[in-house]
């Protein structure tokens, strides 16, 4: 390549477009305009590019170079500004992007832990175990909306609708309180006060204090009625009951719990279990679910690691 920057116009258009071949593209790095352009390139790409005139800037250095250049080095603009202006568009785009994205604010609980929640509406979430809880910060005045993986008790401030979504369904409330345990492909959800309304598809069902619903691989599994505490159990004095689940799901919710890897196999799927554990004894948890159905096992507690026995053959 000669000293002139490029011989045609269309030059600056094909580096922009990382179309320069090995030598040019080292050539024209090496050459004295490279830093020049490579500078105008790079302002379009910081956040503060609204306070920076690319077209003044481009002139300004068009004015300073046909002031200095010699006869021999005529350096056309042209394809340049028209490529500039691309990129200050795309860049703009993205400037937008990223100014008007939501803002996600997150809590996560790891296996034995969980986590008490105040949210911008003064409403209360008490997070359990191996659970996740996320919103977005920036419109939840005008949209009560959060996301829930595992399991949570919500007390809501009476206000504009509020709902939490889960891969099974949606919870939608007013004003009240009610539990929801979301693991794998069930939905357990129950109404403590006020009342709530459980939809996913064509399934909607209100919920009233002391009713219950299931939704178990998107489809209505079960609803109940019954007097209840205060508070679920697991928050009140930390016991964690289930019904009617199999038992890779007490196993499962063991794990939440717990913390501990157990190898699954088919049969954990059709051995049904009612019952519950305690959630500060991992012995005597171990014993309420196993030990109630018979089965054998035994734990490694080096490698933290739970091992079953027999389950084949029930």
């Amino acid at each position: 390549m000669s000293d002139r920057i490029s011989d045609s116009e269309d030059f600056l258009a094909k580096w922009l477009a990382g179309e320069l071949s090995p030598d040019e593209q080292k050539s024209f790095e090496n050459s004295a305009d490279f830093a020049e352009y490579q500078a105008i390139v790079n302002a379009t790409d910081r956040m503060a590019l609204p306070e920076y005139d690319v077209e003044a800037q481009l002139d300004a250095l068009k004015s300073k170079r046909d002031a200095s250049k010699s006869e021999t080095k005529v350096i056309s603009f042209r394809p340049f500004v028209r490529y500039a202006a691309a990129a200050v568009v795309l860049v703009g785009i993205s400037l937008v992007y990223f100014l008007t994205r939501p803002s996600y604010v997150t809590f996560e609980t790891l296996a034995g832990e969980t986590e008490t929640i105040t949210l911008p509406d003064q409403s209360v979430v008490v997070l359990n175990a191996s659970s996740s809880l996320r919103y977005n910060e920036d419109d939840f005045a005008e949209n009560r909306l959060l996301d829930l993986e595992g399991e949570a008790f919500f007390e809501v401030t009476k206000g504009i609708n509020f709902e939490v979504v889960t891969n099974q369904g949606t919870i939608k409330v007013l004003g009240t309180s009610f539990n929801v345990r979301q693991r794998q492909k069930l939905l357990d959800v129950v109404c403590y006060t006020g009342k709530v309304n459980v939809y996913k598809n064509e399934i909607s069902k209100d919920l009233l204090p002391g009713d219950g619903v299931r939704i178990r691989n998107s489809t209505l599994n079960k609803t109940w009625q019954r007097q209840l505490t205060e508070k679920p159990t697991w928050l009140e004095n930390g016991v964690t009951l289930l019904e009617e689940v199999t038992l890779l799901e007490a196993l499962n919710e063991l794990k939440n719990v717990y913390g501990f890897e157990f190898e699954s196999n088919n049969s954990l799927n059709s051995i049904p279990y009612d019952g519950g554990f305690p959630n500060n004894d991992l012995e005597s948890a171990l014993r309420s679910v196993l030990s109630a159905l018979k089965i054998d096992y035994e734990y490694d507690s080096n490698n933290n690691k739970l091992v079953l026995k027999g389950t084949m053959d029930m």
